[in-house]
């Protein structure tokens, strides 16, 4: 499969939230006429995606002034990440791709078992997707650790740049 570029249609894909709800992604869209921030995230486990996660969530109400939804997405099983959204508190939607069904769509890197350093097993790591209120993607980011992520102000910086020079 190629991978995704920007102004590509975003993948739909079909989770379920830690509230135990279906979530189509394309369902969503057709409901909320907004921007999407989606946050592909190790596990709960990973320090580093803990702190950004609780940034996230200190940020919402910038996001939701520029109209964007955020959706956050691990490979980490949904009782899991039923305690981490309890922990700190978020409120916004995070769903398990314990099949990486999301992950395989959107492209992600996988940590695997046979991986030149050992970290937790296998899982999905970081990326960022921005999709705007047509469904195309506008900003991708992809990586193979757990360091380099835009921080939030970025994010919104990214955001409003895009907004204001959309073709």
């Amino acid at each position: 499969m190629p991978r995704l570029k920007i102004g590509d249609k975003a993948p739909d894909f079909n989770l379920i939230s830690t509230a135990g709800e279906f979530f189509s992604f394309k369902d969503h869209q057709t409901e909320h006429k907004s921007w999407h921030l989606i946050v592909f995230f190790r596990g709960e486990w990973c320090p580093a995606e803990r702190d950004f996660l609780s940034s996230l969530q200190q940020d919402i109400d910038k996001f939701k002034a520029q109209n964007t939804h955020i959706i956050a997405i691990s490979s980490d099983e949904i009782d899991r990440l039923k305690e981490l959204v309890e922990d700190q508190a978020l409120t916004f939607t995070v769903l398990g791709d314990n099949e990486r069904r999301a992950a395989k769509g959107y492209d992600i890197f996988v940590h695997e078992e046979d991986a030149p350093y050992k970290d937790h097993g296998e899982h999905i790591e970081p990326a960022i997707f921005i999709v705007d209120d047509q469904g195309q993607l506008v900003f991708q980011q992809l990586q193979t650790g757990p360091f380099g992520r835009p921080t939030t102000n970025d994010l919104g910086k990214t955001i409003k740049y895009i907004r204001e020079n959309l073709s």
